[in-house]
């Protein structure tokens, strides 16, 4: 830990090790992410952008609990305390500890460049701190020595930690692949001048080329991502279903679409089956259907009735006259939905038509379901 660069009017912070690694970060200076085209993906996880950082640990060797304020100063003169960007650490113990109240917690400051560290007797703490500096124009290229101010904000005592950052325009990627000759000139040029602020116009030149073909990279490196029904383009949706020989309906919402692309193949081979049936319905209901292919018996007369049937042939006593029988190879669909009003029954009555076999008959229900109904009907499969 180094001492130097203490205020000399505050006490030492004494029982705390500070120590920073690397203790210097080279940064190359990239744009600011823009959002396209990785925006329109729209993934279904988060990933954080990966930012340069250094690795501060924290050791405690008080026998008594600390809350720590950890900041950064520069005498810079390009200096940007902006670039600084803190992150909420992880202690590593059994349980939590600390204490109930909101002050004897680690608390973010000043738009996360200033952090208040809780240590506990004998802990050591791994904090991330990262720089968010990008090519826009007010992150100047050089050596900035910063200091890292710790204070004790319960009796004022400071210990200080002295770390580089160096901010460097970047190399272009098409310098590999100049003649010699330039090359070579570029390499001169550079030693004569190591100030990147001196760099030659032409260097800066090829970086607008490097720039300029960033989307396309971004693209090329996630093109995964446009074959995956949930993460791909809203537009590119309609072209990826002709993949799987779906004609999609746009009056379906976005994400049901997705999800009947993401399980056509599936849904493909149970086509005329109740299950298949069943499953291509809830995506487009959001609940499971009940499908019944025996609905209801017809009212059968007994054998004392005399309609068509001959009573001395005692073994045509089964072909008894029935009133109001479903005929063979009919089903009934019943759709139980908190609004029916909100489930077109003609969409409903399209994807019956086309996964029911061609020799069936149906009869399709769109009914209000009760509150207190949170099970869904089983349905065999078929």
């Amino acid at each position: 830990m180094t001492a130097g660069g203490m205020p000399a009017n505050a006490p030492a912070l004494e029982d705390v090790d500070i120590s920073i690694f690397p203790e210097t970060l080279d940064i190359a200076l990239q744009p600011r992410p823009h959002g396209a085209p990785l925006e329109r993906l729209r993934p279904l996880w988060h990933e954080p952008p990966v930012l340069p950082r250094f690795g501060v640990t924290v050791t405690s060797r008080s026998g008594r609990p600390r809350i720590v304020r950890m900041q950064l100063r520069s005498e810079a003169e390009h200096w940007n305390p902006g670039w600084v960007k803190w992150s909420l650490p992880t202690r590593v113990v059994p349980e939590l500890l600390g204490g109930d109240a909101v002050s004897a917690q680690d608390v973010l400051l000043e738009g996360d460049t200033q952090l208040h560290l809780l240590l506990l007797p004998g802990e050591t703490r791994e904090v991330p701190l990262e720089f968010r500096t990008f090519l826009d124009g007010q992150s100047v290229p050089g050596d900035y020595l910063f200091d890292l101010v710790a204070t004790d904000i319960s009796d004022g005592s400071r210990c200080v930690t002295t770390a580089m950052v160096k901010l460097r325009h970047p190399l272009s990627d098409y310098e590999a692949y100049l003649p010699s000759i330039y090359s070579d000139e570029l390499t001169a040029l550079q030693e004569a001048s190591p100030d990147e602020q001196g760099a030659p116009f032409f260097r800066r030149y090829l970086r607008g080329f490097d720039d300029a073909a960033v989307p396309m990279r971004e693209t090329l490196d996630n093109l995964h991502r446009f074959f995956d029904a949930y993460q791909t383009p809203p537009d590119f949706l309609p072209w990826l279903a002709t993949w799987v020989g779906i004609v999609l309906d746009d009056n379906w919402p976005e994400m049901k679409r997705r999800r009947l692309v993401r399980e056509a193949v599936e849904l493909y081979r149970w086509r005329g089956t109740r299950r298949g049936l069943a499953r291509y319905l809830e995506i487009y209901a959001g609940v499971r259907p009940e499908i019944n292919d025996k609905p209801f018996r017809g009212m059968r007369l007994g054998p004392q009735t005399r309609l068509g049937v001959d009573l001395s042939d005692p073994s045509r006593l089964h072909e008894n006259t029935v009133l109001g029988d479903v005929p063979d190879h009919s089903f009934v669909v019943t759709i139980a939905v908190p609004d029916p009003a909100a489930v077109n029954e003609q969409t409903i009555r399209d994807i019956i038509e086309v996964q029911k076999p061609a020799h069936t008959a149906y009869v399709a229900r769109i009914v209000r379901r009760a509150p207190d109904a949170f099970a869904q009907p089983q349905t065999e499969d078929a």
